[in-house]
């Protein structure tokens, strides 16, 4: 008799999209023409580069041609791609093509990391935070969960715990306050580390988003954090990947953990993990991530970029000129929404829907700590922010 594992059950998270759908079919039902303004999916709105776009056109054209097609590439990525990578994000640090694993995108390798530690792992959360890091945690059977609350009193970047972790996630700039850790702020975590013998889980997805000279724009800026961190990176936001599928991880082989009495490095590890597990991103999406790194590229991808900083700029500006409290929108597409009067998070959203017909994401589903903020996404056009700050202007 097949027997299942008992954790996907046990999990007790808000699940809030079915719930948000559901409203919003309501709300069409009785209003059928109504112009709904999403601003809650944290997905991307611009089209390809172009760039990106040719690159990925010629390399399947290149795979129609006799000689040339390619098959499984290898599970760490072609080579081209993760040498672009270390010399144009990763030189100053001295991170060698080897120490990179491409992957279809970070969050599913935020998830599968942990498939390298041992169940009885004490594991540091963020709250509110990306709410992959506590399921996939919960769904492999790590029970030990030290949640490390993230709230106005400490800037949303939270100092490390006075109890122990085997390994905490960190995601800067965060999704969903939009608030990066400092360069002071995170080699505190580096040095949490390295005195617990610890390790960093570090999300940088949004990193390309940093604006502010203080906040590093890699953990291997700060000293030691080579010996300690892991780094995921995507091209999702940085340039568009969410419908093609592509980003990395960053693995130093400094980086180590125990294995039967003594210290293993990480690399050859996860190395295995993904040549068992995965059979490698496709040949066109990862000449399309080249494409990223050349001047073109750069040139193109920054320019989307600073299009939703202005948006969230604008966005967040409107708010507070509004009486509204925010944070967020600096190094980072969100805003996160401090409700008012004391609303809970479900009630102001259901007060955004119903009458400025905008959807945001209750902070509720980030996490306990979440409650009393919704999170606000600038994936969008200054159009619909400008739209948006009329509505809820006129709902005052």
């Amino acid at each position: 008799m097949a027997t299942l594992i008992p954790y996907f059950q046990q999990q007790h998270r808000e699940y809030i999209f079915p719930v948000i759908d559901a409203k919003l079919a309501d709300l069409k039902s009785r209003q059928a023409d109504v112009q709904i303004l999403n601003f809650g999916v944290g997905d991307v709105c611009l089209p390809l580069v172009p760039a990106i776009r040719q690159a990925i056109i010629r390399a399947v054209e290149e795979m129609g041609e006799e000689g040339k097609m390619r098959g499984y590439g290898p599970s760490n990525g072609y080579l081209f791609l993760r040498e672009a990578i270390a010399q144009h994000e990763f030189s100053s640090v001295n991170i060698s093509p080897d120490e990179i694993f491409i992957s279809e995108g970070a969050g599913g390798d935020t998830a599968n990391i942990q498939e390298l530690f041992s169940a009885s792992s004490t594991v540091g959360i963020l709250d509110p935070t990306y709410p992959a890091y506590l399921d996939s945690v919960l769904m492999a059977g790590k029970a030990r969960v030290v949640p490390i609350p993230c709230t106005e009193e400490n800037g949303f970047c939270p100092a490390p715990p006075d109890v122990h972790c085997d390994f905490i996630y960190l995601c800067s700039p965060s999704n969903p306050t939009g608030v990066a850790f400092t360069r002071q702020q995170l080699k505190a975590w580096v040095d949490y580390a390295l005195k617990e013998d610890a390790l960093l889980l570090l999300d940088h997805a949004y990193e390309a988003f940093i604006t502010s000279e203080d906040v590093p724009r890699t953990i291997y800026e700060i000293e030691g954090a080579k010996e300690c961190a892991i780094e995921f990176r995507s091209f999702s936001k940085t340039a568009g990947f969410t419908g093609l599928r592509c980003g990395y991880t960053v693995l130093p082989k400094s980086v180590k953990a125990w294995l039967d009495g003594k210290k293993v490095s990480l690399n050859p590890l996860w190395d295995k993990r993904q040549s068992v597990k995965f059979n490698g991103a496709s040949y066109p999406i990862q000449k399309g991530a080249e494409a990223v790194f050349t001047p073109q590229g750069q040139q193109e991808t920054k320019e989307q970029i600073n299009s939703y900083l202005r948006a969230a700029r604008t966005l967040k500006d409107g708010l507070t000129q509004l009486g509204y409290t925010c944070y967020g929108g600096v190094d980072s597409p969100y805003i996160w929404w401090k409700t008012p009067n004391g609303m809970s998070s479900w009630e102001f959203f259901d007060l955004l829907l119903e009458k400025c017909h905008l959807i945001s994401i209750p902070g509720r589903g980030f996490g306990s700590q979440g409650e009393g903020f919704v999170r606000l996404s600038a994936f969008t056009t200054l159009d619909h922010v400008n739209l948006a700050l009329e509505r809820i202007c006129a709902m005052q």
